[in-house]
């Protein structure tokens, strides 16, 4: 029992460790700290975005000079799926990139959704990243609202800003430095184990909420129909039912959407014995055919969820989604243009998508 309660909060350990790895590139990126984005990789990393494919050291100092020419930039990252096999991992999760073109004309507001399939390795007991492959899903481009930074006149919000200067990292600095004064050491108590059992559930947890995420969006119902148990039920507004006749009317109604990405977050769960409930936030992006052309919708949402333990496994017996709100825009696809002309590697659906060449059987 000891060696698998030390396996289990290893695992865990690991899992954490190149989640951090993944938040930090965003951070480098938006801070414009190259030193902090080559933190995450390995000396001897390679990536593939297709404007640059090649060292990781040069891509941070190239993605830095890229990225300083702009005002500011934010990567929202989500979706992780980790696969850890030894000393080894791979990673895939999603991004939505917002940026402003303001050197181009008409400048443009940018928000770029996409995905990173990462291989990691442990050496000397650190995870770092030794490759990364990115792929292009969706993107909008649309003429300044008002709302750009640079125009911006509305309240006194404090303003994010890079390098040194950016107060999200001033006060990152100071509260570290508070952490490192007096005694804070870490007191077991004697119901850890029954901690670590709700710990390990969320995480079986968290990957049926990204699995249910990646098959919708791949067209994957083989992996959609996995997550739940016999008799699990879904409200989805536009259908009520049996999750099983949802699986394949859901493939079926969404094969002709592109770039369909469900960007997942604030997880909330609640684990008692075999039985949990969630909530969970959703962006959903989908590119819409219709007479006039495609396009672009935006939906905001939560997934109200409830999963049970049988057998020893976790699935899900019910989801319903609670809309909060929606855009629905004409099209402003640029992919295979202007900025987006290298990014070569393109999202689809299975088992086309890159993804499954990734991941491997």
């Amino acid at each position: 029992m000891a060696t698998d309660f030390a396996s289990a909060i290893a695992a865990i350990a690991d899992r954490q460790a190149i989640a951090a790895n993944l938040a930090n590139h965003s951070r480098g990126i938006d801070r414009c700290d190259s030193a902090l984005i080559k933190s995450v990789y390995h000396p001897d990393a390679t990536v593939s975005y297709g404007m640059f494919d090649g060292p990781a050291d040069e891509f941070a100092d190239v993605i830095v000079r890229l990225i300083a020419t702009r005002p500011m930039t934010l990567h929202r990252h989500c979706n992780r799926s980790i696969r850890v096999d030894g000393d080894r991992a791979l990673s895939e999760s999603y991004v939505i990139a917002y940026l402003e073109r303001t050197n181009e004309t008409p400048p443009l507001q940018t928000m770029v959704g996409g995905r990173y399939l990462d291989r990691h390795e442990k050496r000397d007991g650190v995870w770092k990243m030794t490759h990364r492959l990115y792929v292009l899903d969706w993107n909008t481009n649309r003429a300044p609202t008002g709302t750009a930074l640079p125009s911006y006149e509305g309240p006194p919000f404090i303003r994010g800003a890079r390098g040194g200067d950016d107060p999200g990292n001033r006060l990152l600095a100071a509260w570290k430095q508070d952490m490192n004064k007096g005694d804070n050491a870490v007191q077991v108590s004697d119901d850890l184990a029954d901690k670590a059992a709700v710990v390990l559930a969320k995480q079986d947890i968290h990957e049926l909420i990204m699995a249910q995420a990646r098959a919708t969006d791949r067209g994957d119902e083989a992996l959609l129909r996995s997550v739940w148990h016999p008799g699990a039920t879904i409200d989805v507004g536009v259908f009520a039912g049996s999750a099983d006749e949802f699986c394949g009317m859901i493939i079926g109604a969404t094969a002709d959407r592109q770039g369909m990405s469900h960007s997942v977050a604030n997880e909330w769960i609640d684990v008692e014995g075999d039985i949990a409930v969630a909530e969970s936030y959703v962006i959903a992006f989908t590119r819409v055919p219709g007479p006039d052309g495609f396009t672009d919708d935006l939906t905001g949402g939560r997934y109200i969820d409830r999963f049970e333990r049988r057998g020893g496994v976790w699935k899900y017996t019910h989801r319903t989604f609670v809309m909060d709100w929606m855009t629905s825009h004409p099209s402003s696809d640029q992919t295979g243009q202007g900025m987006y002309e290298t990014l070569t590697t393109r999202g689809g659906k299975y088992p086309d998508d890159p993804l499954y060449a990734f991941w491997g059987p």
